[in-house]
Parts: structure tokens; sequence; C-alpha cells
């Protein structure tokens, strides 16, 4: 029986053996399939990055070739440049026209490029109400080997050229050339370094100029001198032709040195300030007439002056603080044919309500009583513009000289006292508006009066203490 079981027990286990080995291959050639498709899988991977490889090769060597001829381009570009003079060059510009309403006057117009000396044949043109502002200028500003710094500025019927040098529509001719680390040589036509306003209209918070600035202050230098910077100093002095590129009067010669000379501190611990002094003493050209109202006082058309000047400013925040105060006297230049004196001062206040939107205030004083008036360059006479705007185009307008009184028996406004001048000052309010980064809107309101009945009235015919006057810019600059 025992031997029957065993029997049974092997028949069993042979037959089962051949079953295992089938279930081994089956997983073994599962674990082959499962193996290939890894390989296959693999194989793609790698024939995929080979082919990205490829592809950013491609690409890094068409990137190259690009980069190269670019190189090439620009070489080509800094080349032509330097050949053609534009390396070192900077270009900038402004056009500001204005719209001025003027109440004694009666006149309400545009301004922008009108003469600002009008007709040589006729009275002059350069008034309060028609200064600088309503103009355009371009700049050329190129730096050149060895630091040399080179200035054109053109400005048509509205720069220094043409208030000085008839038809000129040239304002700055000059050259900074460096001596050393510190000093450079200047010359060229260069404009007055007086007081705390600029010339033109982007440089500027109010559209009109202050009393010092349209009166008192000079129009350019002709000559040479030195530009020095030594820690918070700064310097210059020149020898120059005032407001005159050449001194020749009528076939009478004319030798009129003059020197001016400018110093400026920066206080340290302000971002933006400065303190400046200003002199010139020399020769001006005096235009004075005697009373028959067109023989010269001055046959070389000059003399004698000396002028002195202190100006700052400070900006500390939201808030913009401006002063200046001024001295001068002139040689023949006065209403009566004595020595004209003045003295004046100005201040400005500005603040910035929001980054945009600034407002400001200017108040300004000048004293020119002495005999009967008379500023830089010689009183217009009475009778040197007879019934040129019904009246002295200069007092008449800008509210300086003699006062005048109405004469009931004559019927006519005649002269109080030829040797007593007024003395003038003007409010100025108003705001700016930055439209954009390039665009500024301007408004003014801007009240003058003097203590003489200086300002004539065209409406009436009349002489009157005060003037009023509305005016409206737009500047644009690049």
């Amino acid at each position: 029986m025992m031997n029957k079981f065993k029997l049974t027990v092997l028949a069993a286990s042979m037959g089962l053996a051949p079953l295992a080995h089938a279930d081994t291959n089956a997983d073994i050639l599962n674990e082959l399939q499962a193996l290939k498709a890894k390989v296959q899988q693999l194989e793609a991977q790698v024939k995929a990055q080979q082919t990205q490889i490829t592809d950013n090769q491609k690409a890094t060597d068409e990137a190259t070739q690009t980069a190269n001829h670019a190189d090439v381009q620009v070489s080509g570009i800094k080349q032509e440049t330097e050949s053609s003079g534009f390396k070192g060059l900077k270009v900038s510009g402004m056009i500001a026209p204005a719209y001025v309403y003027n109440q004694d006057q009666q006149a309400s117009s545009f301004v922008f490029l009108n003469r600002s000396n009008g007709d040589p044949g006729a009275y002059s043109l350069y008034n309060y109400d028609n200064s600088y502002f309503g103009g355009a200028y371009i700049q050329f500003q190129k730096e050149t080997a060895g630091g040399v710094m080179w200035n054109l500025t053109l400005a048509p019927d509205r720069g220094n050229g043409v208030n000085m040098n008839g038809n000129s529509i040239v304002n700055e001719a000059s050259v900074a050339i460096p001596l050393n680390n510190d000093t450079k040589l200047i010359a060229g036509q260069i404009p007055d370094w007086e007081g705390y306003e600029s010339v033109w209209d982007n440089q500027t918070k109010p559209i009109t100029h202050n009393l010092l600035f349209d009166f008192t202050e000079l129009l350019t230098y002709t000559g040479v001198g030195l530009d020095q910077s030594v820690g918070n100093w700064e310097w210059k002095a020149m020898v120059a032709n005032m407001n005159s590129p050449r001194y020749y009067y009528g076939g009478d010669g004319g030798r009129a040195p003059a020197v001016v000379f400018r110093a400026d501190y920066t206080p340290p611990g302000y971002d933006n300030a400065d303190i400046g002094f200003w002199g010139m003493v020399g020769k001006l050209p005096n235009s004075n007439v005697a009373a028959d109202g067109t023989t010269p006082l001055f046959p070389t058309g000059t003399s004698t002056a000396q002028m002195f000047e202190v100006d700052g400013y400070l900006t500390q925040g939201d808030w913009g603080y401006y002063g200046q105060l001024g001295y001068g006297q002139q040689t023949g230049a006065a209403y009566n044919g004595g020595k004209a004196k003045w003295w004046g001062a100005s201040g400005m206040l500005t603040y910035n309500f929001t980054p945009r939107f600034l407002g400001f205030a200017r108040a300004d004083y000048l004293n020119n009583s002495s005999n009967g008036g008379g500023l830089p360059g010689g009183y217009m006479n009475a009778s040197s513009s007879v019934d040129a705007l019904g009246g002295s185009a200069f007092n008449g307008i800008n509210g300086f000289g003699p006062g005048y009184t109405y004469d009931p028996v004559a019927g006519a406004w005649t002269i109080t006292d030829p040797n007593k001048g007024a003395n003038r000052f003007a409010l100025s309010l108003g705001w700016n508006y930055l439209l954009t980064e390039s665009t500024t809107l301007k408004m003014e309101y801007r009240y003058d009066r003097a203590n003489l009945a200086t300002f004539y009235n065209v409406s009436d015919g009349t002489y009157k203490k005060s003037n009023n006057l509305l005016a409206a810019s737009v500047v644009v600059s690049f």
C-alpha cells in the first residue's frame, strides 16, 4: 500500500514539471518584450535629443552669423558716424507759441517768432510783453577729440543775435577748450551769465521775465576768457565786447573793452542749490541821443558802465526759492543825458502741488529814478521816437522814464519832471502743467505798476500808473 502511494506522488510531480517550465518562459518573454519597448523608448528619446541638439546648433550658427553681420553693420555705422562728424553730437530744441493780452496796449494776439527787435527803421519791440517767449531754438552741442566742447544755438527772431546784431539767428556760438582737468579756455559769442532766470521757456516757470532780466541784464559777450572749477566753486571771466559782435560806430572807431566775471558756489548738503556773484566793468553800447532826437551823445556809441549782481536758488522737496539783487550805472545813459543808475530785486517762490502741477509767485522791484530814468544801453529819449506808438515807445509800454501829467490848458500830456524817473514793480502769479514728458502748459497773470504815470493807454491816449497782462503758452521741447 505504501509503495503504491509513493508511485502516485512521483507520477504527479513529473506531470507538474512541464507546467512550471511553461510559466517561466512566458515571464521571460514578457520581460524581454518590456525591455525591448524600454530600449525603443530610450532610442527615441536619444534620437529626439540628437535632433534638438542639431536644431540648437543650427540656431546657434544662424545666431552667430546674424551677430557677426550685426557687428559688421554696427562697425560700419560707427565708422560712418565718425567720418560724418556725428560722434559726440547732441541736438536739442524747443518751440513755445504763446498768447498774450495787454490791457493798456489793447493788444490780444498770438505771439510766435515775431521779431523781438522790430523793424530796424522803427521802434524796438523788445518789451516785457514780447521779450524771449513765443520763440523757438535748436541747439547743436558736440564734444570733439581732447574734450573740446562746441556749441551752436540758433534762434530766429528771438535770440541774442537778433537783439544786438541785426537779423542774425545765432544766439550762441562758442567753444570750450580744456587746458587741464579744472580749467577751460572759452571763446565766441556767449550768452549773459546774470540772474536766476534762463532765457528759454523750457527752462523757466513763468512766461514773462522779471524786471531785472528784461531791463538791466546784458545780452551776450563776444570775446575770450577762462572757466575753472575747483571743489564747490566755479568761476569764469572774459575780456569781451558787451552786446556787440564788433565795435565800429558810424566810422568813428570803437574801442570798447570790458571785463565780465562770475563766481558760483554750490553749498554742500543740498541736491539743487547755488549762489552766484556777477560783475562787469568797462564800456557798453549807448544809443542815447540829445534833445533833438537825432544827435548821439557819444560819437563812438559807447560809454563807461559798472554793473554788479548776486543771485541764488534752492529747491528742496516740493518748494523752490529763487532770488536776485542787482546794481548798475552807465555814463550818459539817462533820460536827461546824465548818468543812469538803477538797482533792483527779484524773488520767486514755486510749489509742486503734484508731480505734474506747479504754481509760482514772483515779485520784482526796480528803482530807476535818477536823472529821469535810464538803463543799460541808453534810455530811448522821447523825442527820438515821437508818436511811434502815441508817445515814447520805450516809456509808454514798459513804464520807465519821467512821468506824465495832463495839461488842460495845452490839452496834452507833458513830462512832469525830466530829472525824475519812475520806479517799477511787478507781480506775477501762474502755474505750469506737465502734459507729457516733453510738453508743458503755462498760464500767467502779471500786474505791473510805477510810481509815476508812465504806461500809455492806447484806448484813450492817457498815461496810467499800472497795467495788467495775461499770457498762456505751450512749450514743446526735445
